[in-house]
């Protein structure tokens, strides 16, 4: 029974997807990069407004806007919460993310990674509360950094011992039994890892690789937020808030057009922010195992009855 703790298994890839992790067994064979210029020009628009009329528990930052319409794409777009292990494709059951929080913008200010859970239907607000809060505890100290808290534990242990607890921790993730603890342990089981270099006035999103540690099939880096000149379509000078990301992602998980589909969705979510304010129709779960087998099942039927059905009327 092909089954895992953290995720459902894919069951209805066509031979080739299939096929494919025996070709590209590790995540850097199946590397692909790109790089985007969004136009956030509304949605600066939206956050100066909101943040005007409808604060909410804070002041709202466009950081947290993109990373709203980033995990709605995700969960209209599913096969980007996929990853494959032990050479099967899997849809992961939650919805994360995962970022690093300096203290301080200064050489020595230390660094807390922040894994944070969503669930599917959550609206513009909840999503920015959530990651506020993120985020001001890691600057104040990281109190309640689970993921700080794990790797402070383990380098407690004796290097022999730590590699054997990292053998067998791999073992249990490879089979799909490793527990959630573990798992939020290092970061890097979310939906995807976002980083954002803007914060540190970085123009340009580097790409950044994937890890072979983990199940994370998606990587994000983040520019400046800028102010570009453009022309538009008559010839008239005009200015747009541009913003640079650098995307890696796993091939296997999908398809190209797939990938340009969800980062033309990013782009409308950014566009028409006010989308993100109401719950979205989440789209139907993937196939199980037993339901993909009885669709082949009654499709080979319809085909053998249609097979006699010819023979009968020739």
């Amino acid at each position: 029974m092909k089954r895992r703790n953290d995720a459902t298994y894919v069951a209805n890839l066509i031979p080739f997807k299939r096929m494919l992790p025996y070709v590209m067994p590790k995540r850097t064979d199946a590397l692909v990069y790109h790089q985007f210029s969004l136009d956030l020009t509304n949605g600066v628009k939206f956050i100066k407004e909101l943040n005007k009329t409808d604060p909410g528990d804070h002041q709202y930052r466009v950081f947290e806007l993109f990373l709203a319409a980033f995990l709605r794409t995700i969960v209209m777009r599913p096969h980007l919460n996929r990853f494959l292990m032990n050479y099967e494709c899997w849809q992961r059951n939650e919805l994360s993310l995962n970022f690093v929080v300096k203290e301080d913008y200064t050489d020595d200010a230390p660094e807390h990674i922040s894994i944070i859970y969503f669930e599917p239907d959550m609206t513009f607000p909840e999503m920015a509360s959530i990651i506020n809060r993120t985020i001001e505890d890691s600057r104040s100290g990281g109190t309640d950094n689970d993921t700080d808290s794990a790797i402070e534990l383990f380098l407690h242990f004796p290097k022999w011992l730590l590699r054997f607890v990292i053998r067998i921790i791999r073992l249990l993730d490879w089979y799909g039994i490793a527990p959630k603890a573990l798992r939020d342990a290092d970061g890097l089981h979310a939906s995807a890892f976002v980083a954002n270099l803007g914060s540190i006035n970085l123009k340009g999103s580097p790409h950044h690789h994937l890890y072979e540690w983990g199940t994370t099939s998606l990587f994000i880096t983040m520019g400046m937020l800028r102010r570009k000149r453009i022309l538009d379509e008559s010839g008239e000078r005009s200015f747009i808030d541009s913003l640079e990301i650098g995307v890696t992602v796993d091939e296997r998980i999908s398809e190209g057009f797939y990938f340009i589909k969800s980062m033309h969705l990013l782009q409308e979510y950014l566009n028409n922010p006010e989308i993100l304010m109401e719950r979205p129709t989440i789209p139907s779960p993937t196939p199980t195992l037993k339901e993909v087998k009885r669709h082949r099942k009654a499709a080979k039927k319809a085909r053998r009855r249609q097979k006699r059905e010819e023979r009968k009327s020739a």
